[in-house]
């Protein structure tokens, strides 16, 4: 059976989803209280609907909550630092460590030097098949006048 949460705040920017992710995941009613510096009671009239989240104690959750986490549009929304490592949540929770990040120019420079030489190889190939299809040609052309004149 499905349980109804009739949670709302005084901003309509917050979501209901959001706000049951706040107060009903995580921490009990006394923890949020007295982190929230209010009483048990209150919260549950904000866990009940029976009265509205201030927008102030939503905002507080959410500082409590960041913990060294970006909220932010884009790739980079919960990307959260550990010790002196920088993790991005996709997938296996890839993780940059500080010296890795200084090398990072590096990186970029070995990417670039990795490119022009594949582009190089390539014409190299083509260059080497090109010469070796005309001394093959010559060579034919070389027997066939040997032939006729020699």
């Amino acid at each position: 059976m499905r349980k109804e949460f009739k949670i709302y705040c005084t901003s309509p920017d917050i979501k209901p989803d959001h706000l049951i992710r706040l107060f009903h995941f995580g921490r009990t009613e006394a923890e949020l209280a007295s982190v929230l510096h209010v009483d048990v009671a209150t919260v549950r009239r904000w866990k009940s609907g029976t009265s509205a989240v201030p927008i102030l104690c939503v905002k507080h959750l959410e500082l409590l909550d960041a913990d060294n986490v970006l909220r932010c549009p884009g790739v980079w929304h919960g990307t959260r630092v550990e010790g002196s490592k920088l993790v991005i949540p996709y997938g296996t929770d890839l993780a940059f460590d500080h010296t890795e990040v200084e090398r990072l120019s590096q990186y970029r420079r070995l990417y670039h030097l990795h490119a022009l030489q594949t582009d190089l190889v390539e014409k190299l190939m083509m260059e080497r098949d090109f010469y070796r299809e005309n001394c093959h040609r010559q060579a034919k052309f070389g027997l066939m006048l040997n032939r006729m004149f020699g």
